[in-house]
């Protein structure tokens, strides 16, 4: 036994001996003795470490013993004499094996996974936004919250709309709208109440750049087009049902119940469909319900119990009950704000248009809206008349003692241009009477919405 293992050492030894004299590590003379006989493990590190001092003799077990490593060493520190044969490689084409095609068979459902897996993140992070959106929804505030509700509604009733451009300028459409020349030839003005043939030739101001909804152009059982619209309506409603009205302010509260009015009204008619007679307007301001905090109001108790004075209601509801008076003493101005008048839009024709009021710019918006109604309603007739809209003349005590003075109210608040002419106009009145000089425009209680852009 131990002859064949003196054997199979001299055979590894030669091994170790052909690769390393071809890379020329070191000499042969290193390797074997002087009988010609090749050198032990041994023999062989002692003459390394007699030509190379440096030479580690620490070995590390690999699978090829110990007289193997020390050369490995060596020749990774020792610098060759010879230059060194450059080895060419040609490259052999594989044969993929077994594993690998299957591997390959199956890169096209890993790439499905991984874009599921992609779908499924961004879903997440979808629906974490949507949660977040919602987090901030459910702490909205009061104003912000009769806001959103009112400009939702007016989009769903564009989306709406019959015709083929769902958001068209008043006039464009408008079957009662009239439509005049000036005299100076080639301008044009849209007259948003069709009197233009009571009028001379004015401008009506922002009003001929409204939006109009009229019955002729909305069909409310389109609500395919507005389905995500009447979705987020009805959470909106929600959250205005449970709202929490303590600690609003004189400016927070007019803006919010003026747009509550709005909202009240305007779902009203999604609810229930467009008036077609003045008896079924009134009827449908009773109808029209929406729960405030907890509170069920309809459209007249919001205008005529909480944003109107009380002297009012021996004309609208001569028979308060007790839920009315309960609630104008929950929710009741203490004192309240003429010119709301010209904010509050029930959807009939000569109704004021239809705004977004905010907490911090609700005196402005009203003054705006104050002035933009009256340019659009005044005028002067033909005949020399001043003409006013039947909403003044409804709510005169709210502006001036009688109608004298209401009419100088009036005139202060027109343009100067038109201001001009209708103080010319009332000049008359200490020679006729004041029939003659002024014109009250009945009120016309067909549908239509204008809306702001």
């Amino acid at each position: 036994m131990r002859p064949i293992l003196q054997l199979l050492q001299q055979s590894l030894n030669l091994l170790l001996l052909d690769a390393l004299q071809v890379e020329g590590c070191f000499p042969l003379t290193l390797l074997l003795s002087d009988q010609g006989s090749v050198l032990t493990g041994q023999q062989m590190e002692e003459n390394m470490l007699l030509v190379n001092p440096n030479c580690s003799s620490s070995l590390v077990d690999d699978g090829l013993g110990k007289e193997n490593r020390s050369c490995i060493n060596y020749v990774k520190d020792r610098q060759s004499p010879y230059k060194k044969m450059e080895k060419i490689t040609t490259p052999v084409k594989r044969t993929p094996n077994k594993r690998e095609s299957e591997e390959k068979n199956l890169e096209p459902y890993r790439l499905q996974l991984e874009c599921r897996l992609v779908e499924q993140e961004r879903a997440q992070e979808s629906t974490s936004t949507h949660i977040n959106d919602r987090t901030s929804e459910n702490n909205i505030a009061p104003n912000k919250l009769t806001e959103d509700i009112v400009k939702c509604l007016s989009s769903i009733f564009l989306r709406m709309s019959t015709l083929k451009e769902k958001v068209v300028e008043l006039g464009t459409f408008s079957s009662r709208a009239s439509l005049s020349s000036s005299e100076g030839g080639g301008n044009e003005m849209w007259d948003p109440y069709g009197m233009s043939t009571e009028f001379k030739i004015r401008d009506i101001g922002s009003y001929k750049h409204l939006y109009a909804i009229e019955a002729s152009s909305i069909d409310l059982n389109r609500t395919t087009s507005a389905l995500f619209l009447l979705q987020r309506l009805k959470f909106l409603l929600g959250k205005l049902a449970s709202a929490n009205l303590q600690g609003l302010n004189h400016q927070q509260k007019l803006a919010f119940w003026i747009n509550t009015y709005n909202l009240c009204m305007m779902n009203a008619i999604l609810d229930h469909g467009i008036p077609e007679t003045p008896e079924m307007v009134v009827a449908l301001m009773q109808k029209a319900t929406i729960t405030v905090g907890g509170h069920l109001l309809n459209a007249i108790t919001i205008e005529h119990f909480i944003l109107r004075l009380p002297y009012h209601l021996k004309f609208t509801c001569p028979k308060a009950v007790n839920d009315e008076m309960k609630a104008r003493s929950i929710f009741g101005f203490e004192w309240s704000e003429p010119l709301v008048t010209f904010a509050l839009c029930c959807g009939s024709w000569s109704s004021p248009a239809v705004r977004v009021y905010t907490a911090s710019r609700v005196e402005e918006e009203l003054e705006a809206a104050k002035r933009d109604y009256l340019q659009a309603t005044v005028g002067i007739s033909r005949t020399n008349k001043l003409i006013i809209p039947k909403l003044l003349d409804w709510y005169l005590l709210d502006f001036a003692k009688d109608m004298e003075s209401l009419l100088d109210w009036v005139c202060l608040q027109l343009p100067s241009e038109l201001r001009n002419e209708a103080v010319k106009c009332l000049e008359r009145r200490g020679r006729d009477p004041l029939s003659q000089l002024v014109q009250v425009m009945p009120y016309d209680f067909s549908f239509r919405l204008l809306l702001h852009r």
